[in-house]
């Protein structure tokens, strides 16, 4: 035990700073102890072997449904080290989530969107991420008819489209970027669509994950390091970025979502300090998608 707890202390470390918080493992289930940044102190209450958790299963609720949102998995990515993390895993039938929105910019404002993404299918309509007031305006990231855009709310129109739809099952990096005047589309890094099109203007008052509206356009595939910026990022910003996780607390990062926090009932952190943090399913746990460990190629 002591050997394993000092080969996983540096990156036990680097992601306890990053959080400031330690998933430990009692009795098959996964809880928070809180660390502060500048105590290098790290606290795993481990009362069972690393190996129990090899056979863990979703606890199961009284009609035999898989739980949601248990946080119990076969290897905690805290301890083994991976810098991905947690993802959120969407069944593409019922799975959604909703956040936050305090300091998002207006749909006609500079900003930046971006994500890391496994789709099962580039099939149909589904959304990864939908920022929108009602119907009438808004902006919407996902697969439009069987492609890789971004579209408006309102009228339904792309805003920009890569030419060539990505491999479907396995991780891509998408950004979008605004100017207020010229909408870019990066995938993997690399520009793939720019565009001078009329868009939508007003601030959204909603923010969806997975679907347009909890039954629309539901999205089936991994989600991970979604990022919510009210500034227009570069492209040498974009490549710089995409495969490292975000310091936090940045000027212009409106939101953060790693999914890696360790919190039952349904809800997701947001790393950004703003406040907008994701609810599961809007607390329904039918409708919670599941956190599954993430292999999105992101380091530290």
């Amino acid at each position: 035990m002591a050997r394993a707890l000092a080969a996983a202390w540096p990156a036990l470390w680097r992601r306890g700073l990053r959080h400031g918080l330690f998933a430990a493992v009692r009795s098959r289930t996964i809880f928070t102890v809180s660390v502060g940044r500048a105590l290098p102190i790290v606290v795993l209450a481990l009362l069972a072997p690393l190996g129990a958790c090899s056979a863990q299963q979703e606890p199961s609720g009284p009609d035999g449904a898989t739980a949601r949102d248990g946080l119990t998995f076969d290897i905690p990515p805290i301890v083994d080290g991976s810098a991905a993390g947690y993802a959120l895993s969407f069944d593409g039938v019922k799975d959604y989530a909703t956040a936050g929105d305090s300091g998002f910019p207006a749909t006609g404002a500079a900003q930046t969107l971006e994500m890391w993404i496994d789709y099962q299918a580039a099939a149909g309509t589904q959304d990864f991420l939908v920022l929108r007031t009602d119907f009438i305006s808004g902006v919407q990231i996902g697969i439009h008819d069987g492609a890789l855009a971004v579209w408006r709310v309102y009228v339904d129109r792309v805003l920009v489209q890569a030419p060539t739809t990505p491999a479907a099952g396995t991780w891509h990096h998408v950004a979008y970027t605004f100017d207020a005047t010229t909408h870019v589309l990066y995938v993997d890094g690399a520009m793939v669509d720019s565009e001078t099109v009329a868009t939508d203007e007003r601030t959204p008052t909603s923010v969806w994950l997975g679907t347009s509206d909890g039954s629309s356009n539901l999205f089936k595939g991994e989600m991970d390091e979604v990022r919510v910026w009210s500034v227009t990022r570069t492209a040498a910003d974009v490549v710089g970025d995409m495969a490292h996780t975000s310091a936090g607390a940045v000027a212009g990062l409106c939101a953060y979502w790693t999914f890696d926090d360790a919190i039952n009932g349904g809800r997701s952190a947001d790393f950004s300090g703003s406040g907008n943090d994701v609810t599961l399913g809007d607390g329904v746990a039918a409708m919670m998608p599941n956190r599954v460990p993430s292999t999105a190629p992101v380091g530290n």
